[in-house]
C-alpha cells in the first residue's frame, strides 16, 4: 500500500517535518519515497537554487528510506497525479496545515483538485495521528481506523488497503437511509448487519478488535461523529469517479476529508488512464 509512495512537497518545507513523516511511513511500510517538486508558471522560486530540495532527500534517507527526487511544472494537482502514475506511485501523501510556495494553502484547491484527479490512493494526515517527534513515534499496531463503507462494488475495492493498515481496532460503518415502511426497515437492517459481520470476518486476522454498526442518518455527517466518537486515528473511505474530470469531489467525501480530525486514506475507482 506504502511501497512507494509520492511526497509533494514546495519551497519553505522544514527537514525535521519531513523526518517526522519519513519515520510515519516506514512505520506503514513505506520503503520508496519520490519528492515531486511542481513548479509554478507565476512562482517566485522558480528556476531559483533547489538545494533545499536535495536536502530533504538526505533528510528523508537518514530514516532509511530509499529516495528519488522528481520536478515537473504546470498545473500542480495534475502535475503531481500524472508524476504519481508515470512513477509506479502506490499512494500519494500530503500533510495539512501547510503552504504551497505562497498563497495556496492545502487544504485548499491543490488538494481538492488532487482529491478528485488522482487514480491512485491519496494519504491526507490530519490531526491524528501524531507524526513521532524524537522520541517514539506511532505505532502502526496501535492504530484506530474507521472503515466507512457503501457496501457496494466500489467499498469491496478497499478492503485490501484496510488490511494492510493491520492496527488495534477496526470499525466498519455503513450509513445509510430508512426504509419506507417497518417490515422492509427490519429486512434491511438484518441484511446489512449480515455484510457488515462479513466484512468483520474478513479483517480479523488484521486487527485485534473488529466492530461494526449500521447508523441512519446524512453519511458525511455521522462518519465525522463516529470518527470522533472512536477517536479514529484514519478514516479510509472510497471515492467514486466522476463522469467528467471537472466534476467536483463529491459533498460526501469532500465534507468528511476538510472537517475530520483523523487522517484520510481516499481510495479512487480504477480511474482514467488505467484500470486495476
Amino acid at each position: 500500500m506504502f511501497e512507494k509512495t509520492l511526497i509533494p512537497v514546495a519551497y519553505g518545507e522544514r527537514p525535521e517535518e519531513l523526518r517526522k513523516v519519513g519515520r510515519f511511513l516506514r512505520g506503514l511500510g513505506s520503503r520508496s519515497i519520490c519528492l515531486y517538486h511542481v513548479n509554478e508558471p507565476a512562482s517566485l522560486f522558480r528556476g531559483a537554487d533547489l538545494s533545499w530540495l536535495t536536502r530533504l532527500a538526505e533528510v528523508l534517507r537518514e530514516t532509511g528510506l530509499a529516495v528519488e527526487v522528481k520536478r515537473g511544472s504546470g498545473h500542480i494537482a495534475s502535475a503531481i497525479a500524472e508524476a504519481a502514475l508515470l512513477e509506479g506511485a502506490d499512494s500519494i501523501y500530503m500533510k495539512t496545515k501547510r503552504r504551497w510556495h505562497i498563497e495556496t494553502m492545502l487544504l485548499g484547491s491543490v488538494s481538492r483538485d488532487l482529491l478528485r484527479l488522482a487514480d491512485v490512493p491519496v494519504f491526507v494526515q490530519k490531526v491524528r495521528p501524531r507524526l513521532p517527534g524524537d522520541g517514539v513515534g506511532p505505532r502502526r499496531e496501535g492504530l484506530k481506523i474507521l472503515y466507512a463503507t457503501d457496501l457496494d462494488e466500489a467499498s469491496v475495492r478497499l478492503l485490501p488497503y484496510v488490511m494492510k493498515f493491520q492496527g488495534s481496532w477496526c470499525h466498519i460503518l455503513h450509513v445509510r437511509g430508512r426504509m419506507a415502511d417497518p417490515t422492509t426497515e427490519r429486512r434491511r437492517r438484518k441484511a446489512v448487519d449480515e455484510e457488515l459481520h462479513a466484512i468483520a470476518e474478513d479483517l480479523r486476522p488484521s486487527f485485534e478488535r473488529v466492530t461494526s454498526e449500521q447508523r441512519i442518518g446524512n453519511p458525511a455527517a455521522q462518519v465525522l461523529h463516529v470518527s470522533e466518537q472512536i477517536g479514529a486515528d484514519v478514516v479510509v473511505l472510497g471515492r467514486k469517479s466522476p463522469a467528467f474530470p471537472s466534476a467536483p469531489l463529491g459533498d460526501t467525501a469532500e465534507r468528511i476529508v476538510t472537517e475530520s480530525g483523523a487522517s484520510i486514506f481516499l481510495v479512487p475507482q480504477p480511474g482514467r488512464f488505467h484500470a486495476s
